[in-house]
């Protein structure tokens, strides 16, 4: 029987999924309703880019007068912990504008946080809209023609090429780095600064790319968990290798690997050193180092092996014809998809995730970084009102009673219901209910609901994975330097993996437009320090 203080919880945590940000390669654009729909792929997850405005979680309320609450509030000064010299203490956030794809104050998280920057902060948020393929070209005409919004959510494409072109303003005098409120977040911090500066407070880590697979497949050859061989120290290339060559002599029909964009980029990084870097001072090309040519050879390996399907499968779809052995996507997301098909239609096996195989001659987790948070333009008029925006967020992120309730939807498995009768269309109170609950209306039975679930050992691999002390994150910020480096390292690292072509070829052929690529952002981070 499911309690009434949990019911109270998961109806805290109904608007909690989070829309996932990253600096090269992570979550990406996507979106996920309570009970773990996902309504947008990831960035990566498939070749055609969102163009959507159009909000994808209606349901959500946006009912409550935030203009009447923030008006009426009084500020608590112990809400502005973490925040620097130059925030004004007890000044009131007032009106944001903030530039999105999406109708951001009615998606979670931020309809909370915008609850939050109400009530504590007497803030409310205007957003203008714009198509996603168009962000980053409209926030560059806003701020050339002096109307800068005062706050836009991080995106893979704005560092480093954004704040060393003078896009986004630091914020070393507004927030305070040294503060407790940062102490977690402050190595993460330090990655995305330039010049000495700090532009990129992110609100939280969030898992990035890791490898689902269903517990039946592993079974059926008789090999050994991967989640039992991570949990053991042991899941390394050698082993997710072994399980493929299992999987794939016991019967031509079988798929190893589905893959997505990306996926070979985040493979490539398990050895310890991301594409292109940048340390604030210097963008490091690391495409022709050690550790990434041996992760590629490992990856031409697979394909050459046979072990990898070239072609886009959807994470669900790809379990259920029971051929496939593991897809490489954002975790989180994958899980989701893959749950519902296995839920639907009544697969075998569990759906698992665990993180990418660590290279067998290091001790360690490598993995991309994959952040959450806002930045704030050059030019915006009410500074203190996007620096209140991102202490709110950050007072959420770190909430304990948000993340326990968070954690207890996710690890929820109970009754979970459509919230209308399907025979009187009677509205429910919730999507929660009792084992085995019908219409008081009229007596028919409750219709169940898909909703993902996380195990215990399940929410210990999310838990590791944003966790600096078991994983090493990498930052690759190669999408940070215009579309066309994009595009050029998107072909040497996916060609291979697809069995296409060589890593080696292809990075000698395209070295120099990389480089040259570069070269623009290079001069001006010279003229910066030199001035």
């Amino acid at each position: 029987m499911m309690k009434t203080k949990k019911i109270a919880a998961i109806a805290l945590s109904a608007l909690l999924a989070a829309t996932a940000g990253a600096c090269g390669g992570g979550g990406g654009r996507t979106t996920q309703a309570a009970g773990g729909e996902t309504t947008a792929a990831p960035q990566d997850a498939a070749a055609p880019a969102a163009t959507t405005t159009e909000d994808p979680n209606k349901a959500y309320d946006t009912t409550a007068n935030y203009e009447e609450i923030a008006e009426n509030i009084e500020i608590d000064t112990a809400n502005e912990a973490g925040a620097g010299k130059n925030y004004v203490s007890g000044e009131k956030a007032g009106t944001l504008n903030a530039l999105c794809y999406y109708e951001f104050t009615n998606v979670a998280p931020e309809n909370d946080i915008l609850k939050l920057y109400a009530d504590r902060f007497g803030g409310t948020v205007e957003v203008t809209m714009c198509t996603s393929l168009e962000y980053m070209e409209k926030l560059g005409v806003y701020i050339a023609s002096g109307d800068s919004p005062d706050l836009v959510r991080y995106e893979w494409e704005m560092i480093p090429s954004g704040i060393i072109q003078n896009r986004f303003q630091p914020l070393d005098d507004w927030l305070d780095i040294e503060s407790p409120v940062w102490s977690d977040m402050k190595d993460v911090i330090e990655s995305f600064a330039y010049n000495n500066k700090h532009y990129y407070f992110p609100q939280t880590m969030q898992a990035n790319y890791g490898i689902v697979y269903n517990t039946g497949a592993v079974e059926a050859v008789g090999g050994r968990d991967p989640m039992d061989l991570y949990f053991a120290g042991e899941w390394t290339w050698t082993e997710f290798e072994n399980l493929l060559r299992q999987w794939m002599a016991d019967s031509s029909d079988h798929i190893g690997i589905a893959m997505g964009e990306s996926s070979a980029l985040h493979l490539a990084a398990t050895a310890g050193v991301a594409a292109i870097q940048f340390d604030g001072k210097e963008i490091i090309n690391n495409l022709r180092t050690p550790q990434v040519t041996k992760t590629m050879q490992f990856v031409e390996g697979l394909a050459k092996e046979g072990y990898v399907w070239p072609e886009w499968r959807d994470p669900g779809e790809g379990f259920k014809d029971g051929k496939l052995m593991f897809y490489i996507m954002p975790i989180e997301w994958a899980l989701g998809s893959a749950q519902k098909v296995h839920w639907t239609n009544n697969l075998e096996g569990e759906v698992r995730g665990v993180p990418m195989p660590r290279d067998p001659d290091s001790d360690t987790y490598s993995i991309l970084g994959n952040t959450y948070g806002y930045l704030i333009p050059s030019g915006a008029k009410n500074v203190q009102g996007a620096v209140s925006w991102i202490l709110a967020g950050r007072i959420y992120s770190t909430d304990p009673d948000v993340v326990q309730a968070k954690r207890d939807l996710m690890m929820y498995d109970g009754p979970y219901y459509y919230p209308k009768c399907t025979k009187c269309k009677h509205q429910f109170d919730s999507e929660y209910g009792e084992e085995g609950e019908t219409c008081p209306e009229c007596g028919e039975p409750r219709r169940a609901k898909y909703k993902e679930t996380y195990d215990e050992r399940q929410m210990q691999v999310l838990d590791d994975m944003v966790d600096p002390n078991k994983f090493t994150f990498l930052f690759d910020c190669h999408r940070g330097f215009g579309t066309d480096l994009t595009t050029t390292i998107k072909k040497i690292f996916d060609d291979p993996m697809k069995g296409t072509d060589t890593y080696t070829r292809l990075l000698e052929e395209n070295y120099n437009v990389i480089e040259t690529s570069l070269q623009p952002y290079r001069d001006l981070i010279a003229e910066a320090l030199a001035g």
